[in-house]
């Protein structure tokens, strides 16, 4: 009987055991924290931008005539005319394009390159006109008109960028690189010489200096996160590409002996302003 008692109590605690389970977990220990949030700005990014550019394109607009008679000729001695135009009118213009990049960050601080591709339509457009009418008794009457144009048709740049981050979502950048574009100068002058007959002989001469040049550019901005992948930029670029001239000279001699020279001239300075959005892909 006292066997059976023993193995009866020995039974009921096993299954009470099993029944209980493990020892419950302490309250002090706690469960282990979530992995932090992926960074919006690390990594490649891809987007498209536009906005406006404003051109400090300081031009000089010169033109020149001086006709000289023969030593036997009708009027004797130099005449000669100059007409200059020098303007400092600014142009603005639309520009639109696409940027791509990447970036590092550690803490707050962000590191990154980035290469962007705009095309634009920036030009402005001056004149100048040289003309002059020998004293009476002689039949010529000699003109010069130059026409000018500045202009920028397309720009790129390759800038290191570095930024902080605010929060998580609002980050404020300085940048700065080189920059290449399409820009110069181009002039078409039109000579005029009246004749005896009363007719008129004119001869147009052309200059374009458009040519691919290069730069410096800086500015900054600021990027903010919408989602993990999607942000919106706005950046300020201050870019310059040098200064371009070009030039005509011609020099005529009519039937009655007498020399003409005509000379003119345009100048520029390629400096640029551009304010842009951007809508950006990170990846």
């Amino acid at each position: 009987m006292k066997k059976f008692t023993l193995t009866l109590v020995m039974f009921c605690a096993c299954c009470a055991l099993a029944y209980a389970g493990p020892e419950p977990t302490s309250s002090k220990e706690m469960a282990p924290a979530p992995p932090p949030p992926t960074s919006c700005f690390e990594g490649w990014y891809f987007g498209i931008h536009g906005g406006g550019i404003w051109g400090k394109l300081d031009e000089e607009t010169f033109a020149f005539e001086q006709t000289i008679s023969p030593a036997s000729g009708d009027v004797p001695g130099v005449v000669n005319t100059v007409f200059d135009r020098s303007r400092k009118n600014d142009e603005s213009s639309w520009e639109a394009g696409f940027h791509g990049g990447y970036n590092w960050q550690r803490g707050n601080w962000v590191f990154g390159l980035e290469v962007d591709l705009s095309a634009t339509n920036l030009e402005r457009h001056d004149s100048a006109d040289a003309f002059f009418v020998l004293p009476p008794g002689t039949p010529f009457i000699y003109d010069t008109a130059i026409d000018s144009k500045t202009e920028l048709d397309w720009y790129s740049t390759g800038r290191l960028r570095v930024g902080y981050v605010f929060g998580d979502r609002f980050m404020i950048f300085g940048t700065g690189g080189g920059a290449v574009g399409l820009a110069g100068v181009s002039e078409s002058t039109l000579f005029s010489e009246s004749t005896p007959e009363g007719g008129v002989v004119t001869e147009l001469f052309r200059k374009d200096n458009n040519d691919i040049r290069g730069g410096w550019t800086a500015g900054g901005g600021f990027d903010i996160c919408l989602s993990q992948h999607w942000m919106l930029n706005f950046t300020y670029l201050y870019m310059d590409l040098g200064d371009e001239s070009a030039s005509t000279n011609v020099f005529v001699t009519s039937t009655r002996g007498r020399t003409f020279e005509s000379h003119t001239f345009v100048d520029a300075d390629l400096k640029f302003h551009v304010f842009r959005g951007g809508l950006t892909f990170h990846f």
